[in-house]
């Protein structure tokens, strides 16, 4: 038997092993998802602020939009 022989069995069977629900209810709860809130932890001050900046834009081009309808019509 060659070694990729071995490891092509190897994966396969890594492979049916973690499809199985246990297993991927393991993975998905003590895995990905401390992962992810972690990375959410870190990242949610960036979205605040990015959310922040794009609200004074808006409000920006809509005061400069009103004053410039304000002067053409008056």
């Amino acid at each position: 038997m060659s070694f990729e022989v071995v490891v092509e069995k190897v994966l396969l069977s890594m492979k049916d092993e973690i499809k199985k629900d246990k297993n991927m209810e393991i993975i998905n709860n003590d895995i990905i998802k401390p992962v992810v809130e972690k990375v959410i932890d870190h990242m949610y001050p960036y979205f605040v602020g990015a959310s922040f900046v794009f609200i004074v834009m808006f409000l920006v081009i809509f005061i400069i939009l009103f004053l410039n309808v304000k002067i053409c019509y008056f």
